[in-house]
């Protein structure tokens, strides 16, 4: 029985260890990360060992997918246990009813590792061949599958076990995260294969190892050069102030935004006027910040009563809701039609532009399927759905002339930033991607190929549904691999959660907010107040060369491994009609 289990412990205990070398809070122990330099992403290189060895030994392709399906389920179950969070302290459900549902939402990603376990079995069954040969391209060809199937759910890609590792991250410039994971996932099976060939008394597989060993210098050679690159090219760059709010309102009372329109304004307010003041040319508040309903077609918001003063300097960037009543083609019942937006406007409250989030979230914004399965409701059941935008919308600006912003760089601005500042002179184009749009790449490769090209990102968010957790830190790790991939400075204000700017080079800019208040039963301070982060966002131009191919990269991956498992069905094919012949 021993024997038996050891292969599956072994292919959890991969899965368990792969999952350290993300950022990772554990509940009950501290509310904050257990490693926030990242020192255990080395930890990824060698986790995955292990699992390929329970792999290369299993005696059947169900074998061995088991075995990937327990390593996934071990890897996802420590990554994202947080999930279940929202449905609880928000949606209502029971702990035992969070669990199935995060369960089958494990379930559903550790199917793609059990996946490529099984065609990788395949592929070495037919064709003979190591691991190290075929598997990174098979493992690949999955993540990008977990991308799309079922509207996708790419998180914790193995790709982000690299984002603190800055000369391995730079390969997202090259590849995306589908690269990295391409690399990771190459040198755990030539080791693999190393182990097993000592264990078996074989010649170690120098060609494999070697052929691993050179990927890996070269990207860390090539990420070593591109950050010396990007760095020169920012400190070159003009540059836009921005102010980042982060009010700091419990997910609680954000929930029941309409009865504290005065309180969580107060946060919001003072927060805008202070970086106005300080010479912001822009000032980004967090998804849906407002806290009254708007109609689609608001033009300004330079009302009596909208709560929100004109500012003398800044833009404004505003998160907010919208909604109107639509007829449901059922006599008199009108049903509310909600939008997730983001607003654009002038220092005097004019919508100059609108953005409309693009994807929504399954379960929260909207219910998959709910025409067949009538009995599968919303996590938050007292959210009206939303409608998704039916484009992504840059957006546009000139920044007006400020003789403050002038006179009082801050600390951070570079020579370049500080004498352009509030010049007024060049429209800066904005890349918005509200809170769940920021990871799925292909929104970031769609925005860089824009006309006008945009040069900064900025992704509002909401990270108060996951309490003090490790989701908050693992999205943002998240958005850094997108500032890699388009080459641009991304904008990240947080209603709860972790706000930042954070440079091209994956970097975060001096002054990152930590994650305030978002559960009170976790909160150490309830009193958490509203704070603001000022910096100088560079402004570059140009395409990566993934944000040029898109995910070119994993779709050969993923041709090359339905090449080779065809070629291996048929050669197994073949060889079972050969001893039918002879017999």
């Amino acid at each position: 029985m021993k024997r038996l289990l050891l292969p599956y412990l072994a292919a959890a205990g991969s899965g368990v260890a792969l999952a350290l070398a993300l950022p990772l809070v554990v509940p009950f122990l501290s509310i904050h990360q257990v490693d926030p330099a990242g020192r255990l992403e080395l930890v990824a290189w060698g986790a995955l060992v292990p699992a390929l060895l329970a792999l290369r030994a299993a005696p059947s392709a169900r074998a061995a997918l088991l075995r990937g399906l327990v390593a996934g389920l071990a890897y996802f179950y420590a990554a994202i246990y947080w999930v279940s969070h929202a449905m609880t302290a928000f949606g209502g459900l029971s702990l035992g009813l969070s669990f199935v549902a995060l369960s089958l939402l494990v379930l559903y990603m550790a199917a793609h590792w059990a996946a490529a376990f099984w065609v990788a079995w395949r592929i070495r069954d037919g064709l003979g061949w190591p691991l190290h040969w075929h598997l990174p391209a098979v493992w690949t060809a999955f993540e990008l599958s977990r991308n799309y199937l079922f509207s996708g759910f790419p998180w914790a890609n193995v790709g982000y076990t690299q984002v603190r590792t800055l000369v391995i991250a730079q390969v997202a410039s090259l590849g995306g995260v589908y690269a990295i994971a391409f690399v990771v996932v190459l040198v755990n099976a030539a080791l693999a294969e190393a182990i097993a060939a000592r264990v078996e008394g074989r010649r170690l597989p120098v060609r494999g190892l070697a052929a691993a060993a050179a990927v890996l210098v070269a990207a860390s050679s090539y990420g070593a050069l591109h950050l010396a690159s990007v760095r020169a090219r920012i400190a070159a760059a003009p540059a836009l102030r921005v102010g980042v709010v982060q009010p700091n309102v419990d997910q609680s009372v954000k929930n029941k935004a309409r009865d504290h329109v005065d309180y969580i304004l107060d946060r919001l307010v003072p927060q805008t006027i202070e970086a106005d003041r300080a010479g912001a040319d822009l000032v980004a508040w967090p998804e849906a910040a407002y806290p009254m309903y708007l109609r689609p077609g608001t033009t300004s918001l330079a009302l009596p009563g909208s709560g929100v003063p004109p500012l003398s300097h800044a833009h404004l960037l505003m998160g907010a809701a919208t909604v109107e009543y639509v007829g449901s083609g059922r006599g008199s019942v009108r049903i509310p039609r909600v939008g997730n937006v983001n607003l654009l406007l002038t220092p005097g409250l004019e919508v100059i532009g609108r953005y409309q989030k693009h994807h929504l979230v399954p379960f929260g914004e909207y219910v998959p399927f709910q025409r067949w399965l009538p009995f599968i409701s919303q996590i938050v059941p007292s959210f009206a759905p939303a409608t998704p935008g039916d484009a992504l919308e840059v957006l546009e600006f000139t920044p007006a002339a400020s003789a403050t912003a002038a006179a009082t760089p801050t600390a951070s601005a570079t020579p370049a930033a500080t004498a352009t500042a509030g010049a007024g002179a060049d429209p800066v184009r904005l890349a918005p991607m509200i809170c769940f749009d920021a990871i799925f790449p292909e929104i970031n490769v769609t925005y860089a190929r824009s006309e006008p090209e945009p040069e900064v990102l900025v992704n509002a968010t909401n990270d108060a549904w996951y309490g003090y957790s490790s989701g908050p830190y693992q999205f943002l790790a998240i958005v850094q691999l997108r500032a890699i991939e388009a080459g641009k400075a991304v904008v990240r204000p947080a209603y709860a959660g972790v706000s930042a700017v954070i440079l091209p080079t994956g970097e975060l800019a001096p002054g990152a907010l930590g994650v305030g208040p978002v559960d009170p039963d976790l909160a150490p301070d309830p009193q958490e107040p509203a704070r603001l982060l000022l910096a100088e966002v560079p402004r570059l131009h140009g395409r990566t060369l993934y944000t040029r191919v898109g995910d070119l990269f994993a779709y050969a991956c993923a041709a090359f491994g339905a090449v080779a498992l065809g070629a291996a069905v048929r050669k197994r094919r073949a060889a079972g009609q050969g001893q039918s012949a002879r017999g």
